[in-house]
């Protein structure tokens, strides 16, 4: 019998090893049993269209890729390729929550977000504020260190789904998730139509340079739309603050020593 799904077998088999991992704990990451695996790697059995979008997500690529091995680059930027977004659901509603990644999930986030358990196991919240409209898709990530000051270090991003990565950029602050680097909130500049190829990331804190990113790299856009911080921002002014504190003790004392002259 031939092959039902030949590029489907080898991708899946090549993902899986590139990640390091048995067909057992594979199976066990998807809700799958070991058997029904190794047929689909050895293209034996087909898999039900569930269970693609379950690789797909997991590994991090698109239906079509994983299919078919070919996407148009193009498509997949602009997200009409299959690009699954998990999202935790009120039970009563059926309203999207927002999702809260804090810090610390952060690495966990990186091998779950396209899983929804993962995404119930997270904090969730409603905001009703205007700003926080239903039609758009919210996650509140947590950021560390301090790249952009004056934001402080474990602030909390509220930022939106960007599903259109070319509509990404013009040096607004954005949540990028990469393979490598994880969550990271720069601003962005988009030079995807140029010879570069590529999103420049950029801190607001100029001890730390900008550098690129390919579009291959990247996960998920997130668009920041405001922050929430329980430590206050420094101000941009606090130097000339103190600038001006120290000419007030200078006079103080010159003030003195005139005093002392004149006694």
């Amino acid at each position: 019998m031939p092959e039902p799904l030949p590029h489907f077998a080898q991708r899946l088999k090549s993902l899986r090893k590139d990640r390091g991992m048995t067909q057992q704990e594979l199976a066990d990451r998807l809700g799958l049993k070991r058997a029904a695996l190794g047929a689909y790697e050895e293209g034996r059995a087909e898999p039900r269209l569930v269970n693609v979008v379950a690789f797909a997500d997991f590994f991090g690529v698109s239906v079509d890729e994983l299919l078919k091995g070919e996407e148009s680059e193009d498509s997949r930027l602009r997200g009409q390729t299959m690009r699954v977004l998990a999202v935790p659901v009120d039970g009563s509603t059926d309203e999207e929550r927002v999702a809260v990644v804090p810090v610390k999930a952060a690495a966990g986030y990186m091998e779950g977000y396209g899983d929804p358990e993962f995404l119930e196991s997270l904090p969730t919240f409603g905001l009703p504020l205007p700003e926080v409209t239903p039609n758009l898709t919210h996650r509140l990530f947590q950021i560390e260190g301090e790249s952009m000051l004056p934001i402080p270090s474990k602030s909390y991003i509220l930022s939106t789904f960007e599903e259109d990565w070319y509509r990404a950029g013009g040096m607004r602050p954005y949540i990028i998730v990469t393979r490598d680097e994880g969550v990271v909130f720069k601003r962005v500049e988009n030079r995807l139509d140029t010879e570069h190829k590529d999103f420049l990331l950029i801190s607001d804190n100029p001890d730390y340079p900008p550098y690129p990113v390919a579009p291959s790299a990247i996960v998920e856009v997130w668009r920041a739309r405001g922050y929430l911080a329980f430590n206050w921002p420094t101000p941009a002014f606090s130097g000339m603050e103190r600038i001006q504190g120290t000419l007030d003790s200078l006079r103080a004392e010159i003030h003195a020593l005139k005093g002392a002259q004149k006694a």
